[in-house]
């Protein structure tokens, strides 16, 4: 998982730049929706290697890790005091719905980020599910390719 971020931002952080208007200044992982003690074990396998000041966020107990909705007050963030604008770099190892991410999104946005941009490692597909079906169906003989970028049209 480290390899292919890495990887991925060697060869497109500056298509994520572009889009953004800004260079990241600041990491943040989704946080688990599961109770879990210490650091999300994403934030742990990257550790120092971006040499981005870490922003942390608090999460709402109100939801639990099989809520799969938007909730403008799933998290809480606090930005550095500083008056340099933050752009926030977001990591999710696993999308499914992308409603923790939104959320956590929305919180930055909320307490001042002036950019977030979202790189997600993994992606969970329910084969039961009909409009997934479709995804499954579009992928189905793919060819990895890791030239080809998330930002392009």
């Amino acid at each position: 998982m480290l390899a292919l971020l890495l990887l991925f931002l060697r060869d497109h952080l500056p298509c994520v730049t572009v889009r953004t208007g800004a260079s990241p200044t600041h990491l943040i992982t989704v946080p688990s929706a599961r109770s879990r003690a210490g650091a999300h074990p994403l934030a742990n396998l990257v550790g120092d290697r971006l040499r981005l000041p870490r922003i942390t966020s608090t999460i709402n107990p109100s939801y639990g890790p099989d809520d799969h909705d938007f909730h403008a007050d799933w998290f809480t963030t606090v930005l550095p005091a500083s008056r340099a604008p933050v752009h926030a770099l977001v990591l999710e190892d696993t999308w499914t719905t992308g409603a923790r991410t939104q959320s956590l999104a929305h919180a930055l946005k909320v307490a001042g980020a002036t950019t977030v941009a979202v790189v997600v490692l993994g992606r969970h597909v329910d084969p039961n599910n009909v409009p997934a079906r479709q995804l499954l169906n579009a992928v189905a003989s793919p060819v990895f390719n890791t030239t080809r970028c998330a930002a392009e049209d």
